[in-house]
């Protein structure tokens, strides 16, 4: 009971710090596993279970190398014309190499015949005879058939004249059959599973750029159980079959690296662990090798372990699995950098290779996506002056190491806008250890190819030469420029959520968050996306309301709506967009945001790769605004504001209107009402009122209306251009 209080107790790491304003908490689920799709598969109507396919995976030879830098686990099945399909109906039970057609099945207790004489009372038993069947439950996607003796899962009595008695017991062998797909190996396979997650985001300091995290989420991005959390084994991480029966040397080890918690927000404890366990082809079972209960650390840390000499067959395997609170991305782990060979030893610390540890930095300054007509207004000063890399030398010597970042032209083939060093220069990078290469980018993208949206690639490399590197997936990693109608500080992931705890105010319990945003002129705000993480609590009847700020000290409110969506996250990537129901101008500097109404906090994703945490406030009553506190870790509030590209666009004049500009007709009219404009600018939105300021009509703006339905009297017609200038006139309607 003690033991389950516990597990109750880290559950609730994701609701809000009642002792904290704001605070950050867990993510319960991972919108980046879910399936595209929903639980459809593409091509097809039906919904097909994962446990329908049976993966075949070749045998391979080592050495066996996986740093993460790609992921290379088996993939969903998500298309049933996959050329590597194959339909197959299997059945459960054979006699004799063949499907039996049995309905009434076996027991391996033995049954009986029963010999009754005419008084009724049994004179003998013999029992049933015993058959050889072969069965298999089909279950993990195996058809994999054993040999068992089995009876007729009945017992019955013969008397002379009476007909024979039967009394049936339970079965545990009956005849089944499933539609089975059988899915070709597929080369790149190293892991015959996939609930772990392959990132580069929640790794602290790995040895090379990309991780496998273990938590409580399956490979749907689904927390295995969060109605009732509990320790479970959540993840596994299984190697294909590899042939070790033909080694030159039976010096085979095996290393990895691995870290608890990282960037996580919550890392194993004591009673959490990581398990390794390697696989015996002859008995067909796997067996624990080592382990690691949870502890704090801020580094990466190696092990070897050598293969013994009895487990070194055709068929070897081996796999990590952790134990982990059910309930989300709690307890995380994080393996690196797996190598498996002979003629090793279990002092060889070392590899001939060098690495990038993190994603490639933004070539802005301080976004990863801006308005691409904000950016052309000076491109210049929104290009970041240079750009960094982290590097890891894996290696006990010294390399020189030559480094290249280049950036194609999108528009010509081959071409680059920019490439450094024009000539190939190299740095000495020192034996096990991480340096920082300095890029310098005196470039602008081109603002001739600004003139749409348009998202620009960067690719950095690194190599030593002679070029015998040990990995070289982790040698180049590309950075994407985007230039759209959006800003972004964050990088697109949510590490964690943002929230804010509800206190009481004249509107009731409510909470507020906003996020700055310094633009290079005054612009018409469209809406803003928003990324909700999934939470425990039920927030879809919370009441949200949408609010645009020009100053929070003094606080001036520009906008505000009640949102008709709940807050809840979006089950494609996670993200939401809110539409602005009239356009909004905002100056050069401003916040979006919102309100919530209700008991529950709302969290809000929150990415812990980039630092714009000086951006983020929080306030409990709208009127008293705080930075983010102190406790908060650096990170990017994924809240986005986006944009028009209309009026303030460069080079674009504003507009000018006038009452004559616009003409409604007939005036009287008895229903039917024409709208016309003399001018090149184009009308958003129609909205009709009654003489008391009740609004009758709210719609896309349209050259005419029919309004047969309302009552005679004087109405009010207001339209609004897209920049949001806006129009009156008005309308008698004399039917």
């Amino acid at each position: 009971m003690v033991k389950q209080f516990k597990f109750l107790l880290v559950a609730m790491v994701f609701f809000a710090d009642l002792n904290a304003q704001d605070y950050l908490s867990v993510p319960i689920t991972n919108p980046v596993l879910f399936p595209a799709g929903g639980n459809q598969i593409a091509n097809n109507k039906v919904e097909i279970s994962e446990e329908n396919f049976i993966f075949l995976y070749d045998t391979l030879d080592l050495p066996f190398i996986d740093d993460f830098s790609t992921n290379r686990q088996r993939k969903r099945i998500t298309d049933l014309t996959d050329s590597r399909l194959t339909d197959s109906v299997f059945y459960k039970l054979f006699i004799g190499g063949r499907p039996f057609p049995d309905t009434v099945g076996f027991t391996e207790d033995s049954t009986f015949k029963y010999l009754v004489n005419q008084q009724g009372d049994t004179n003998s038993r013999q029992a049933n005879l015993s058959i050889t069947i072969q069965f298999s439950d089909l279950t993990d996607c195996t058809a994999d058939y054993q040999n068992y003796v089995v009876f007729p899962a009945y017992n019955y009595s013969e008397q002379a004249g009476v007909p024979k008695d039967t009394v049936y017991v339970n079965a545990r062998f009956r005849q089944d059959s499933v539609t089975l797909f059988t899915v070709a190996p597929n080369p790149a396979d190293l892991w015959t599973d996939a609930s772990t997650y392959i990132n580069r985001t929640f790794g602290l300091n790995p040895p090379s750029i990309g991780v496998a995290t273990f938590d409580g989420l399956d490979e749907l991005g689904q927390p295995y159980g969060i109605d009732k959390p509990l320790r479970v084994i959540a993840d596994y991480l299984s190697s294909v079959p590899l042939d070790l029966e033909n080694v030159a040397d039976t010096n085979v080890y095996l290393s990895f690296f691995y870290q608890p918690k990282g960037l996580a927000r919550d890392g194993p404890e004591r009673g959490d662990s990581l398990v390794l366990e390697f696989y015996n082809a002859s008995t067909k079972r796997w067996a624990g090798i080592w382990n690691s209960i949870g502890f704090a650390a801020d580094t990466f840390a190696q092990e070897i372990i050598k293969v013994p000499v009895f487990l070194q067959q055709d068929g070897f395997r081996f796999r990590f699995k952790n134990y982990a609170n059910s309930a989300g991305a709690f307890d995380q782990w994080h393996i690196d950098y797996i190598y498996l060979d002979d003629n090793r030893t279990e002092t060889q610390e070392f590899y001939n290779d060098i690495a990038y540890v993190y994603n490639a930095p933004s070539m802005l300054k301080d976004y990863y996506a801006m308005p691409y007509w904000h950016f052309r207004n000076n491109p210049s000063s929104y290009m970041a002056d240079s750009a960094f890399t982290i590097v890891n030398n894996a290696s006990d010597r010294n390399f020189l190491v030559f480094n290249f970042l280049t950036v194609p032209d999108p528009t010509a083939p081959g071409s680059n806008l920019y490439k450094f060093p024009s000539d190939p220069t190299s740095s000495i990078n020192l034996p096990q250890d991480t340096f920082q290469f300095r890029y310098p980018t005196p470039f602008e993208f081109p603002a001739a190819q600004v003139d749409t949206a348009i998202v620009f690639e960067s690719i950095f490399d690194i190599q030593f030469r002679p070029r015998n590197d040990f990995i070289r997936s982790n040698d180049t990693v590309i950075s994407r420029t985007v230039l759209q109608d959006y800003y972004a500080y964050d990088d697109g992931t949510a590490e964690a959520g943002y929230g804010v705890n509800p206190a009481l105010s004249i509107d009731g319990l409510t909470a507020y968050m906003a996020v700055r945003y310094d633009i290079p002129f005054a612009d018409t705000l469209k809406g803003f996306q928003t990324y909700f993480l999934p939470q425990k609590d039920d927030v879809t009847k919370q009441k949200i309301v949408l609010s645009v700020w020009s100053s929070l000290n003094p606080t001036v409110l520009l906008y505000e709506r009640t949102a008709t969506a709940a807050p809840v996250f979006s089950e494609t990537n996670g993200i939401v967009t809110y539409t602005l129901d009239t356009a909004l101008v905002v100056g050069q500097t401003f916040y979006i945001g919102f309100k919530t109404i209700g008991a529950n906090s709302v969290n809000v994703g929150y990415d812990l790769n980039t630092n714009h945490k000086d951006k983020v406030f929080f306030s409990q009553n709208g009127a008293l605004w705080t930075a983010a506190s102190a406790g908060i870790d650096d990170g990017a509030l994924m809240l986005r504001p986006v944009f028009r590209n209309r009026v303030f666009d460069v080079g674009i004049k504003a507009e000018r209107l006038t009452q004559s500009d616009l003409t409604v007709f007939p005036n009287p009219t008895n229903g039917i009402l024409n709208l016309r404009f003399d001018g090149e600018i184009k009308f958003e939105t129609l909205q009709l009122f009654d003489v008391t300021g009740k609004q009758i009509l709210n719609q896309v703006y349209h050259h005419q209306i029919d309004l047969s339905s309302l009552p005679k009297g004087i109405y009010f017609l207001k339209v609004q251009s897209e920049s949001g200038h806006q129009l009156t006139k008005k309308v008698i309607l004399s039917q």
